[in-house]
C-alpha cells in the first residue's frame, strides 16, 4: 500500500494498480468460485469460525471481489469492505448489484471509522501483501475500529515452512514420478512474487499479532483438496501430511488467527 496521508513516513507498499482487474479475475485465489457464484473452502473455512453474524458490524479489511462482504450480509451482518484497489470495488459493487453491503476505497492502514465501531474483522489473505511495518499498522487500526469484546479473524498463505521445507520435498517426488516443478514454488503464478512481500509462519503471524496489542489463537488447517493430483492414493498422502500431526508444521498451507484485544 502507498502513503497517501501529507508527510507519511511508512515504506511504500505494493501498488494498488497491480491489483488489477485482471489480476482478479484470473490469479487471486478463488477467481473461479467467483464466477460461479460461491466461496473457496479457505474463505469458507475462515467465516465458520465467526459464527452467527446476525446483527452484528462487519469490516472485511481488503476486500478485493466483495464476495466475503456479500457472504455477511447474506448471514444478516452490516457489512463493509475496503479495499485500496478501484478495480476490486468495482468487482466488488458489480457482484452486489442491490445488495446492501457497503463498499469504500481506503489504506488498511488508516482505516476511515469511528473508534469501537465494529464487531468482527476480517484479514482475510490481506496480511501477506503488507510489508512488515505496514501490517503493522493496519493492525493497530483494525484494533481500534473493534470494539471492546470485538473479534479478528486472519487467514492467510501460503506457510512459509511448507515453501521452505516441504514444497522440496514434494518437488523431490513429483519430479520422480516425472512431474518437473520450479524450485522456487511462486514461479507457478504470474503475480506472486511482486504481490507477497511478507508471506507468514505460525510464530510470525502470532508475534505480529501480540505486538499489536492482541490476544490471539493461531493455527494450521488445511484446506486443500488436491483435486488436481489425479492419483487417489497420493492425494490422501498430501491430505494426511496437511493435516496430521507433526507433519502439518511443513506440509500445511493455510494459516489462520482469532484474536481479540488484549486486557
Amino acid at each position: 500500500m502507498t502513503d497517501t496521508r501529507p508527510g507519511g513516513d511508512q515504506p511504500a507498499g505494493v501498488s494498488s494498480d497491480t491489483y488489477s482487474r485482471e489480476y482478479f479475475l484470473t490469479e487471486c485465489d478463488g477467481h473461479e468460485e467467483f464466477e460461479q457464484g460461491r466461496l473457496p473452502a479457505r474463505l469458507q473455512a475462515a467465516l465458520s469460525i465467526a459464527g452467527d453474524m446476525a446483527g452484528k458490524r462487519v469490516l472485511d479489511v481488503g476486500c478485493g471481489r466483495g464476495e466475503v462482504v456479500l457472504y455477511c450480509v447474506h448471514q444478516g451482518a452490516e457489512a463493509c469492505g475496503v479495499d485500496y484497489s478501484a478495480d476490486a470495488l468495482q468487482l466488488a459493487r458489480q457482484g452486489a448489484g442491490t445488495e446492501p453491503g457497503h463498499y469504500q476505497r481506503a489504506d488498511a492502514r488508516y482505516l476511515p471509522f469511528r473508534n469501537e465501531s465494529f464487531d468482527l474483522a476480517l484479514m482475510l489473505d490481506i496480511v501477506e501483501h503488507l510489508y512488515p511495518a505496514e501490517l503493522a499498522a493496519a493492525l493497530g487500526d483494525v484494533r481500534r475500529v473493534l470494539k471492546p469484546d470485538g473479534l479478528l479473524i486472519v487467514h492467510t498463505m501460503p506457510n512459509l515452512w511448507y515453501y521452505r521445507w516441504g514444497y522440496p520435498l514434494f518437488r523431490g517426488v513429483q519430479r520422480l514420478r516425472g512431474k518437473n516443478l520450479p524450485s522456487d514454488p511462486r514461479a507457478r503464478w504470474q503475480f506472486v512474487s511482486t504481490v507477497h512481500v511478507n508471506e507468514q509462519t505460525p510464530l510470525t503471524l502470532r508475534r505480529a499479532l501480540k505486538e499489536a496489542g492482541f490476544s490471539a489463537r493461531v493455527w494450521l488447517q488445511p484446506t486443500q483438496s488436491y483435486s488436481q493430483e489425479r492419483s487417489p492414493l497420493v492425494r490422501s498422502v498430501m491430505r494426511f501430511l496437511a493435516s496430521a500431526y507433526p507433519f502439518r508444521w511443513v506440509f500445511c498451507d493455510d494459516i489462520f488467527a482469532l484474536a481479540s484485544k488484549a486486557k
